[in-house]
């Protein structure tokens, strides 16, 4: 059954460096030293942000990547370090400083377009863009043209970026999420009690892909 609601790869960066491929029966690992950040690309490739390295698919990119602290991939890579967002060249490692935000704190991607949050606020990074969610968010999702945000106050929360309409997907509550991700029009999160979801946000709907065990989560990405 899980394989039917899974026909494709969760990848789960745990804070002890192990990034997991995991299709809702089988878990394949591979170990990077300091490892902090995952993100998948549309085009199939996984960076992973390790120990002042950047590696795609295995292999490091030109640089030093110290600074750095969270990842978003779609068409492009994104990274977010104390000055702000930048634009990864996925062949020189040369960061275009896109957005400068010192406050910026979770990231996502979607297609061509980033988005940060500073203070409760989503900004589209590049344009004058930006939507308000309230309740503190603490994980955020890009797709499908919605944003997705977990947040302190418990609420997930979808975010029309063309209207700017939000709504509450009244699924319980998301305090503890860890980390979000979303493909093909569904949603996935991981949440601090080690549980791993499905959820359908134009049904309203939430499945169980794993009961327990992921409690050591730090990011969470979709390998398409």
């Amino acid at each position: 059954m899980l394989a039917r609601l899974i026909p494709l790869l969760l990848l789960v960066l745990t804070r002890d460096g192990v990034l997991h491929r995991f299709d809702g029966h089988h878990d394949t690992t591979a170990a990077f030293a300091r490892a902090t950040a995952v993100a998948a690309l549309a085009d199939g490739r996984v960076a992973v942000l390790a120990g002042g390295r950047l590696l795609v698919d295995g292999k490091p990119l030109p640089g030093r990547f110290d600074d750095e602290r969270a990842l978003a991939g779609g068409a492009a890579l994104w990274s977010r370090s104390a000055a702000g967002v930048s634009r990864v060249d996925l062949r020189t490692g040369k960061r275009t400083l896109a957005l400068v935000e010192p406050r910026a704190h979770l990231l996502a991607a979607d297609g061509d377009d980033a988005f940060c949050e500073r203070d409760g606020e989503i900004v589209q990074v590049g344009t004058a863009r930006a939507w308000k969610v309230a309740g503190r968010p603490i994980a955020m999702a890009a797709g499908g043209g919605k944003l997705y945000v977990a947040t302190k106050a418990g609420p997930l929360v979808e975010v029309d970026r063309a209207t700017g309409a939000q709504r509450d997907l009244g699924l319980g509550e998301w305090w503890g999420t860890l980390g979000l991700a979303f493909h093909d029009g569904a949603l996935y999160a991981v949440t601090i009690a080690g549980k791993l979801w499905r959820i359908d946000p134009a049904r309203r709907e939430k499945t169980i892909v794993a009961m327990d065990g992921w409690q050591g989560a730090i990011d969470l990405s979709v390998l398409r």
